[in-house]
């Protein structure tokens, strides 16, 4: 489902929890029908304290991994291994972006 658009997958850096990402509340019913529908799987979601995930790049590699190290609390990867920064609520977002001027935060990610 990851890889049709429906929803994002990530998984965080520390704990190796697998956290799911959509637009609108109601996606979540939507994709639940889905796997129960299709997979046959009973499913089951709970929130988190998350406010909304960036893709983050540079042009810069080393700048890139010494951010990656520096927020590995806030980190995860998407199903292809990306790296996404995970922003607690809007401050934490704009607070991280002016102190990392090199990093890109990116909303959309095109599907690889």
């Amino acid at each position: 489902l990851a890889e049709e658009g429906a929803a994002r997958v990530f998984k965080t850096t520390i704990g190796g929890n697998w956290i799911v990402g959509v637009v609108g509340a109601l996606q979540f019913d939507v994709l639940a029908d889905r796997i129960r529908t299709e997979y046959e799987i009973p499913v089951r979601f709970e929130g988190t304290a998350l406010h909304t995930a960036r893709w983050v790049e540079s042009d810069d590699n080393l700048e890139l991994k010494r951010f990656i190290d520096a927020n590995r609390g806030a980190g995860a990867e998407d199903h292809d291994g990306a790296p996404v920064f995970l922003a607690r609520n809007n401050w934490h977002l704009e607070t991280t972006e002016k102190e990392w001027p090199k990093i890109r935060f990116l909303k959309t990610k095109e599907q690889t």
